[in-house]
C-alpha cells in the first residue's frame, strides 16, 4: 500500500479515537472528510496492524477495505456535518461563543 494512504488512515485513526472518547450527548457527527480516505481503501484488502482494529472497534485480521466500509456507513445516513472548528465536538449552541483555536506557532509570526 502507498505510505501516503497509510499516513492518511493514521490520521484518520487518530481522529476516530478522539471522536468515540467524546460522549455520545456531546460528540459531533462522523467526520465527512472521512470520506476521502475510506473511498482510497475501500478495495485494499491488505491486513490492519491490530491497534488500528481495536481503535475501529474491528476484530483482528480485518483489512483496510473492512475499515473503510465501516467509516462509510457511519458517514453516508449523516444529515449534518461536523465542524472542523470544534471537531470532535458538536458546535457552540447559538448562545454560546465558538471557541476560537490558539494561533499555531507559524500564524503568529
Amino acid at each position: 500500500m502507498h505510505p501516503g494512504k497509510i499516513v492518511q488512515f493514521e490520521r484518520l485513526v487518530q481522529e476516530f479515537r478522539a471522536w468515540r472518547a467524546i460522549p455520545d450527548s456531546e460528540r459531533a457527527p462522523a467526520a465527512a472528510w472521512w470520506w476521502g480516505t475510506a473511498m482510497e481503501l475501500r478495495d485494499e484488502r491488505a491486513p490492519m496492524r491490530p491497534d488500528y482494529c481495536a481503535a475501529l472497534d474491528l476484530p483482528d485480521g480485518c483489512c483496510y477495505a473492512d475499515a473503510a466500509g465501516k467509516l462509510m456507513a457511519l458517514i453516508a445516513p449523516q444529515a449534518s456535518l461536523a465542524s472542523s472548528a470544534r471537531f470532535p465536538r458538536k458546535p457552540a449552541k447559538p448562545d454560546e461563543p465558538e471557541a476560537l483555536p490558539a494561533p499555531t506557532k507559524d500564524e503568529s509570526s
